[in-house]
């Protein structure tokens, strides 16, 4: 298991970057929406789970990431703690990330390794 608060920050970089969807930064398009407020980016969200999986299975080296698959469940606010589960079977990590203050599951999904030598594991 693999905690990561989220912040404010992730969705500001999104923009830097040229992600322009009000929805990530703009309240009262969010509450249009059926929002509170802005949402984080999914593929921050994805992100933060990979991020997860290379650090805790793959000893930090991202080479060993043959393919990703997520699929999206729910919606993630700036600011809430990802809880990242993972389970080991055979080159593929199967996960699940979490929002922490909703006990709820917002992604799913696995990761294909390349060959993980057996200090990996």
């Amino acid at each position: 298991m693999y905690a990561v608060r989220s912040t404010i920050l992730e969705a500001l970089l999104y923009r830097l970057s040229g992600d322009y969807n009000p929805l990530h930064s703009d309240p009262k398009l969010a509450a249009v929406a059926g929002f509170s407020r802005p949402i984080l980016h999914g593929l921050c969200t994805l992100g933060f789970a990979v991020r997860a999986v290379i650090r805790t299975i793959c000893n930090g080296d991202a080479k060993l990431v043959k393919a990703i698959s997520g699929r999206f469940l729910l919606h993630v606010y700036p600011g809430e703690t990802l809880i990242t589960e993972m389970w080991l079977e055979g080159s593929r990590v199967l996960y699940q990330t979490k929002v922490k203050e909703r006990n709820r599951a917002v992604l799913a999904g696995f990761v294909d390794l390349n060959q993980l030598r057996s200090s990996s594991l």
